[in-house]
């Protein structure tokens, strides 16, 4: 793979990671009622996180960065 198309797709997946933190976030705090299930998401929010930061350290090592741009569209 060239190195500009592993850079892209590193980006991209850092934006999704970033995506399904918020998303796993939000669903966490309605959950009180159900403890297990709150604690299981939870612990893949923490496993989200990694990913995101395992995804930051790679494009670090090729010389690049996340993109903003594509991380804030993945917020919306």
């Amino acid at each position: 793979m060239e190195s500009k198309h592993l850079v892209d797709w590193l980006r991209d997946a850092h934006a999704m990671e970033k995506q399904a933190e918020k998303m796993l976030q939000s669903q966490a705090h309605r959950l009180e009622h159900y403890p297990q299930l709150q604690q299981r998401i939870e612990e893949h929010i923490e496993e989200t996180v990694n990913q995101s930061k395992k995804l930051e350290h790679c494009l670090t090592l090729l010389g690049a960065n996340t993109s903003s741009f594509k991380d804030m569209g993945a917020e919306l």
